[in-house]
């Protein structure tokens, strides 16, 4: 379940969102900000996301790739 609230939030967020606010939608669901930045970090990694980030390495704003959006659609399709 925790899986699947943060593909639907990422794709409710598909064009760009604030990290403090997005992490602010999951936390009901179990996801803390020190839990979500590896997450997103790696599926930067794998094309899916681009993060906006600070000299420091704080995660500021998250989007999808179109290539994170078609996959995050495939998904769901397949459930």
């Amino acid at each position: 379940m925790k899986d699947r609230v943060l593909r639907f939030a990422l794709r409710a967020a598909a064009t760009g969102i604030a990290f403090k606010e997005f992490a602010r939608w999951l936390s009901p669901w179990g996801w803390s900000r020190r839990e979500l930045s590896p997450v997103l970090r790696d599926m930067r990694e794998e094309g899916l996301t681009e993060l906006t980030e600070d000299p420091t390495g704080e995660i500021l704003e998250v989007r999808l790739t179109d290539r994170g959006e078609r996959e995050m659609a495939s998904s769901s399709v397949n459930r």
